[in-house]
């Protein structure tokens, strides 16, 4: 998975990205704290990276270029530095070298904006998601001033900062790219015209230059796709380079596949409800936005994950002990959750909504005032396998708690007087 072009003396990765891998070696990374395991993990979940150097000599180096997600390798370089003092090495390519930091290509790829990508990059979503159908396409592909565009909003200097095109009947699959244009025989890119390998390669993967569609729209702060008719799996990795994007709603479509609420560096509102996803990608530590995800919407699709407690096997940790410390409210209602919530749930200071019911969770209920100490919503009813035991005791003691549904489970046991002091409590369900 590596081209080495003489011609430049760059060494550069081709398909380097690898989901299962990724998974493998981060779990390595932050269970052990060994740098070399973090160092394959930020090649397999962050994706291609070239290394240019002059006259064939390592030492006169110019840079890393990371080709697909530096925002990605941007995290991963924090996280190793923070978390264990080690600086990240380019394993791929067997130089022995450290990563410059990637945090700084982030910045470049906003600034190498272009008005004439931007445009690019809406016409390439109108394209791929059947716009001559849309509901309202006011301006679209007409006029010349895309800010005007029905939805759009840009800042000052005309760069697309939002995008709203809820219930507008686009179709087709999410427009992470939907239109890739090649760079071959381009001599301001690469002048030497006998080397095709090299262009048919790099037109794949270099994507900031390549490849057109949401992905490309680094200024982007609010996407709202809601109430459309987008079917397919969401390719989330071009999608992390949206370094400024804090609000994703791609509720109430037809998508499939697997949830990645953590889907910017920065998103603070994750709504993935009423869709067809079957899984949930877990809250990774590493990402910059498990520092900043404040809502996150699951509900009703027909995600299966065992949230049993398995010690160290992560599977528990996809939506009930790795949560971001920044969480305010959370719903997984309505899927296929299965198995026991582990006694104790890490320590939420800013949650205040907690709903998983209609789900199949079985075992007793956690202890939650210790982990949830501003919690006003909890919800854990209709549980198709039946939650049992007692209602523990430091539920009776929230004294934030406005809602509390417990039905429709197989619990036991009584009510203490000590329900008469939660003063601000306004629903209580404990039927059937």
């Amino acid at each position: 998975h590596i081209i080495t072009n003489l011609d430049y003396f760059d060494n550069e990765t081709f398909g380097l990205f690898n989901a299962c891998k990724c998974d493998f070696w981060w779990h390595l990374c932050k269970d052990s704290g060994v740098g070399e395991a973090c160092d394959y993990a930020a090649e397999y979940c962050c994706g291609d990276y070239e290394y240019e150097y002059y006259d064939g000599k390592i030492g006169d180096e110019i840079s890393f270029v990371y080709l697909n997600s530096p925002a990605c390798f941007c995290d991963f370089f924090n996280y190793a530095q923070n978390k264990f003092d080690y600086a990240l090495k380019a394993k791929a390519l067997m130089i022995n070298k450290e990563f410059q930091n990637p945090c700084a290509q982030v910045d470049l790829w906003v600034r190498g904006l272009s008005i004439s990508n931007e445009l690019q990059s809406l016409e390439a979503i109108y394209e791929g998601t059947n716009g001559e159908n849309w509901t309202n396409s006011a301006g679209w592909m007409n006029e010349e001033d895309h800010c005007e565009w029905h939805g759009v909003t840009c800042d000052g200097d005309g760069f697309v900062t939002s995008i709203d095109l809820r219930d507008n009947n686009l179709a087709g699959h999410f427009p992470v790219y939907t239109r890739t244009h090649s760079l071959e025989g381009d001599p301001s890119y690469y002048p030497d015209a006998e080397n095709p390998l090299y262009y048919v390669y790099d037109s794949e993967n270099n994507w900031q230059y390549t490849k057109h569609g949401l992905a490309n729209l680094y200024d982007l702060k609010t996407l709202n796709l809601a109430d459309n008719k987008l079917t397919g799996t969401i390719e989330y990795l071009p999608l992390y380079n949206l370094a400024s994007l804090t609000h994703f709603d791609v509720s109430g479509n037809q998508l499939s596949g697997e949830v990645d609420a953590l889907v910017t560096p920065s998103v603070k509102h994750s709504d993935f409800s009423n869709n067809r996803f079957t899984s949930m990608h877990r809250f990774e530590k590493y990402k910059g936005s498990f520092q900043t995800l404040e809502y996150c919407d699951i509900s009703n699709n027909a995600i299966q994950t065992d949230v049993t407690d398995k010690s160290n096997n992560a599977i528990h940790s996809h939506v009930t002990d790795f949560f971001p410390l920044s969480i305010e409210q959370f719903f997984a209602s309505n899927n296929r959750m299965h198995g026991n919530l582990p006694a104790a749930l890490n320590d939420l200071q800013k949650l205040r909504q907690f709903d998983m019911s209609s789900n199949a969770l079985s075992g007793s209920l956690p202890g939650f005032t210790e982990s949830f100490s501003t919690l006003q919503k909890l919800d854990m009813s209709n549980q198709t396998n039946g939650l049992t035991g007692t209602i523990p005791e430091d539920i009776w003691r929230f004294q934030s708690l406005k809602i509390l549904n417990l039905a429709g489970n197989k619990l036991t046991g009584t009510i203490p007087s000590a329900i008469g002091n939660m003063a601000v409590l306004e629903v209580l369900d404990l039927s059937n």
